[in-house]
């Protein structure tokens, strides 16, 4: 059937709409967000935000979900079991990487997000966005197992090294975004590798203890009232 120009008209309409959301999202949290903001952002009138998104939980859900969506179909090749475990991390960290480079607005709501996902917080998951989430998750924790079996990587929970991996290379795109503007993906991605497989103390692995100075001991806290002076913080 030939798509009509009207609805190559909507269909545009709503592009501009989801990419305007993800601006207003990515500099506000969800609540302070406006509808308003949303429309100013994309230039189109109130009206027409509101024929294509009933709510701005409807809105929001939308971004999430094509991010999501996006994500899933660029990662299926890289769980081919017979790809090194360690080339699929990469490969997988490149296209997380490539997805936010392209649109780095996303990737502040995405760790919102996830936050309250791994959390088990009450959010604004739909069903559908909940089980991507969980998808991408298992994705990993498997990448983990085989590397492990393959003794490329400590011993430990699979979920702790899911949970670890995200979390370096997230704080590598932050970094590379804010004091490399225009680092290419590749350099995020080794950097985050390089940190999360090889660490960043000097020398010898060693137990991290050990590398740490003494603490001060601290006089036990007093409770209010007791007599003893203010509470220590």
């Amino acid at each position: 059937m030939v798509e009509s120009r009207r609805e190559r008209e909507t269909q545009r309409r709503r592009e501009i709409l989801l990419e305007a959301a993800s601006r207003v999202f990515g500099r506000k949290p969800f609540d302070e967000a406006t509808m308003q903001e949303v429309a100013a952002e994309a230039q189109i009138g109130m009206r027409g935000l509101y024929e294509q998104f009933p709510s701005k939980q409807a809105l929001y859900e939308q971004v999430i979900l094509d991010r999501a969506l996006a994500f899933q179909a660029r990662t299926l090749s890289f769980l081919d079991p017979d790809l090194p475990p360690l080339e699929a991390l990469r490969r997988l960290a490149l296209a997380y990487a490539d997805q936010f480079r392209e649109r780095p607005m996303h990737l502040p709501m995405f760790i919102q997000n996830r936050v309250h996902f791994d959390w088990g917080f009450d959010s604004r998951f739909a069903p559908r966005l909940r089980e991507i989430y969980e998808e991408e998750r298992t994705h990993l924790r498997g990448l983990m197992v085989r590397a492990i079996r393959a003794g490329l990587v400590r011993d430990l929970e699979p979920d702790f090294l899911a949970q670890l991996c995200l979390d370096v290379l997230q704080s590598s795109l932050h970094h590379g975004h804010f004091r490399h503007p225009g680092e290419p993906s590749e350099a995020s991605v080794d950097r985050a590798l390089d940190c999360l497989l090889s660490g960043v103390g000097e020398g010898s692995v060693k137990p991290a203890a050990a590398h740490l100075p003494a603490l001060p001991i601290l006089p036990p806290l007093k409770s209010p009232g007791s007599g003893g002076g203010p509470v220590r913080p």
